[in-house]
């Protein structure tokens, strides 16, 4: 089961992002309140809208009304996030893959957290992904990944919440083997793929990774 959710974030070449999802095959499309405006102007209908739905303009809420989406209205003072509602819907949707656009640019506050959701989603036992214009990230917490992309394309591995103990990458410029990587230190900015893939293990701790496209 693979989701998509919509964010409110920047989406600057909506052809590009229309045709990651539509090439995605996702099983639900969701919009976390203010996404429904990007997935309008793609023409994309979702399935569910979910959020307070103060960022969503009046005429794409009728619009997506007649369509028959399912619309999940939560009061504006709440705990959670609009997006950590999608997710929990995700989660009970039995969601094993969850991709995040428009969840980069604008506030960077939102940014970070959005960031930092790949680390909730994680623990959920689901794999999340951010994908955008510029950029694709993952997370790896006390596992080995692979990414898939081109010889030459720029990967960056940041420790986040803590160290990240035994590291090693392979198929990278700058290998490393069995490498504490400290959480205040940029060592993993700026590598480089040597192949069409490369392997990021790490045994204790958790990973961002970032590659740009």
């Amino acid at each position: 089961m693979k989701i998509c959710i919509i964010l409110n974030g920047e989406i600057k070449n909506y052809d590009y992002i229309n045709s990651v999802i539509l090439k995605g095959s996702y099983d639900y499309i969701i919009c976390s309140d203010g996404g429904a405006n990007h997935a309008y102007s793609m023409n994309i209908v979702p399935d569910y809208i979910i959020g307070d739905l103060d960022s969503v303009n009046g005429n794409i809420i009728e619009y997506y009304k007649s369509k028959k989406v399912k619309f999940e209205k939560f009061p504006t003072k709440k705990d959670e996030t609009d997006t950590e509602l999608c997710i929990e819907l995700s989660d009970k949707l039995k969601a094993k893959e969850i991709h995040l656009i428009g969840a980069l640019g604008g506030r960077i506050d939102h940014t970070i957290a959005n960031i930092n959701l790949l680390y909730y989603i994680r623990k959920r036992g689901i794999t999340p992904k951010i994908i955008s214009e510029k950029e694709e990230i993952y997370i790896a917490m006390d596992e080995e990944i692979t990414i898939y992309g081109e010889i030459g394309d720029t990967i960056s591995i940041l420790p986040i919440k803590n160290d990240a103990k035994g590291v090693t990458l392979n198929n990278l410029e700058y290998p490393l083997d069995d490498y504490d990587m400290e959480f205040s230190r940029p060592l993993g900015i700026s590598n480089v793929m040597t192949d069409v893939n490369c392997s990021i293990k790490v045994k204790e701790g958790s990973l961002i990774i970032i590659k740009n496209i």
